[in-house]
């Protein structure tokens, strides 16, 4: 090989072994700035989600309180109901309404009449 070309080599890779180490310094402080950068904006998403989830959480215990609120004033007529309800079928009126209602399950369960033939 031609010594001068030898030479021309022998100082491009020089150069080359000079030059990967200063990009590869530049390489790790732009991903230092991006991981820092991600690092912010998750920080931000977690407290924007969490700020989000306690206002859901308030809605639902607001929601919550409502239904437990409607429950307690349904309660006293359903069980007055019950106990009207306990207190009919015992009676001449309970026994009554419970042959209705087996009157109308049989009812409901029989087949239907067929027409008659006309002759």
């Amino acid at each position: 090989m031609d010594p001068e070309l030898r030479d021309t080599l022998n100082q491009v890779a020089v150069d080359l072994r000079g030059e990967i180490p200063s990009g590869d310094a530049e390489t790790r402080e732009v991903l230092d700035r991006l991981g820092a950068d991600l690092r912010g904006e998750i920080r931000t998403g977690v407290v924007e989600m969490r700020r989000y989830f306690d206002v859901v959480g308030e809605s639902l215990r607001g929601d919550i309180r409502g239904v437990a609120e409607g429950m307690a004033l349904l309660s006293p007529r359903t069980d007055g109901r019950f106990d009207e309800h306990t207190g009919r079928t015992g009676s001449p009126e309970g026994r009554v309404l419970r042959l209705e209602a087996r009157v109308t399950v049989l009812e409901d369960d029989r087949k239907p009449r067929r027409p008659r033939r006309r002759r």
